[in-house]
Formats: structure tokens, C-alpha cells, sequence
């Protein structure tokens, strides 16, 4: 089996960072997890501008990628919107998004849930996600906390503030669960879940042992009505 891992951003440092959280846990030897890093994307997505920016490119490079890896399923690994209802489309195979998956996941661990984001400018996008997906009235809140995107590895401080936030999504909004809505947070989602006591979910670990489910399942989404093909062939819809 294999699944392409795939970074919606131009940054080759953060998809190191996305492949230690698909591997985490991940003992299965005959399955093949391979990255895709989008060329032309923004270095950091954290806004509707980064997203609609880098998209175009993350949707046809990910076709042609697809197209010479021939893999089981692909994981979009980036927390937001990033095309994946037209990648469902244009593919048969499963296509997980991450935050699809992860709040899905969410639902299931606890009355409502809450996503935990990168600034707080970032909210209503995640809210307006959060919508597009039908899941909102699951969701207790998004809360965002002010960060260096440079600076998150092993810091003491971003933890720190990590854990407090969660506690007020806990004790303030209801929330039962926490998705992390960002893959730089995931290395942090074990400690802060052991430490806190309610389920923290790494999203880019969760949605990759979903992708395995549904090939083992043999199931991937419907291509009628919603995710059907597109009427044209995929390459007419391409202006260079």
C-alpha cells in the first residue's frame, strides 16, 4: 500500500515535520508513506489569502504526482480547505483531508469539540471550515494563540500556551475533545492529552491510519452526485 502524505505549502522543513506525525505509531512495513511538498505554494498558510494562493498549484501538482506514484489513497495534510472537495472529484482513490478527518474523528470522542489554531485572525476560517464540513453544531469553539511559525520545536513556551488555552476551551466552552489545528502542534498532542485528561488529536496521525482504514476497507468516496467526475476531462480545465 501506499499514501502520499501531502504538504499544501512550499516549506520542504515542514513536511519533515508532517512525515514524523504520520510515522508516529505507524508499524505496518507494507506501507509506503511518501511526501509531496507543493512547489509553488506559500511558506506558511495561515489565512484565506495563503490558502486560494497556494492552491491551484497544490491541486494540478498533486494530480500529475498522483498520476506517477499511482498510490492507494493520499492524505492532504494541511488544516484547511486547500481544494480537497475538488481533488475528491477528480480522483477515485480516498482522499482524506486532515482537518475532515480529524474533527470527524472529534464527534465521536465527546459531546462537542474544539479546535485549537494558529493567531487568532485565523479563527472565522476555521469556523467557516468548520461549516463547509456540516460539523458545527459538534463544535464548542476555535480558540487561536499568537505564535512564531519559525520557533514551535521542543519550545517550553508554546506548550505552556498550548495547555492553558485547551484548559479555557475545557472549563469556558464545553469542549470534550481538542483537535490540534495545525501540524506543527501534533508533537505535543500526547503529552498535553496525558497531562490534561480529555482526548488531544493529532490530526496528520489520525487521518493517515484513517486512509489506511478505507483502503483496507476497500471503501473511497462515492462518485455519484457530490464527488462525481468532472464533465470535462481533467486536463481541459487547465490554463498554462
Amino acid at each position: 500500500m501506499k499514501i502520499i502524505v501531502a504538504n499544501p505549502n512550499s516549506n520542504t522543513e515542514l513536511t519533515k515535520v508532517l512525515m514524523k506525525s504520520a510515522e508516529k505509531g505507524f508499524n505496518d512495513s507494507s506501507t509506503e508513506l511518501i511526501p509531496y511538498t507543493n512547489p509553488k505554494g506559500s511558506k506558511h498558510i495561515d489565512c484565506t489569502f495563503g490558502d486560494y494562493q497556494s492552491v491551484w498549484s497544490f491541486v494540478r501538482g498533486l494530480l500529475d504526482f498522483t498520476e506517477e506514484v499511482n498510490p492507494d489513497a493520499i492524505v492532504l495534510a494541511g488544516f484547511g480547505n486547500f481544494g480537497f472537495f475538488a481533488l475528491k472529484e477528480a480522483l477515485d482513490i480516498p482522499v482524506i483531508s486532515i482537518a475532515e478527518g480529524s474533527q470527524v474523528i472529534a464527534t465521536m470522542l465527546g459531546h462537542k469539540y474544539s479546535i485549537l489554531t494558529v493567531f487568532k485572525q485565523n479563527i472565522p476560517y476555521q469556523e467557516d471550515l468548520t461549516h463547509l464540513l456540516r460539523l458545527e453544531g459538534k463544535l464548542a469553539s476555535v480558540r487561536g494563540i499568537e505564535m512564531d511559525t519559525e520557533n514551535v520545536n521542543q519550545n517550553s513556551s508554546v506548550k505552556e500556551s498550548l495547555k492553558n488555552t485547551i484548559i479555557k476551551m475545557i472549563e469556558e466552552d464545553g469542549a470534550e475533545a481538542i483537535v490540534l489545528g495545525g501540524a506543527r502542534f501534533a508533537m505535543y498532542a500526547d503529552s498535553l492529552s496525558e497531562e490534561i485528561g480529555v482526548p488531544v488529536i493529532d490530526p496528520v496521525s489520525v487521518s493517515v491510519k484513517l486512509a489506511k482504514l478505507f483502503v483496507e476497507c476497500h471503501l473511497s468516496q462515492s462518485k455519484i452526485g457530490k464527488f462525481n467526475y468532472p464533465p470535462q476531462k481533467i486536463s481541459d480545465y487547465f490554463v498554462d
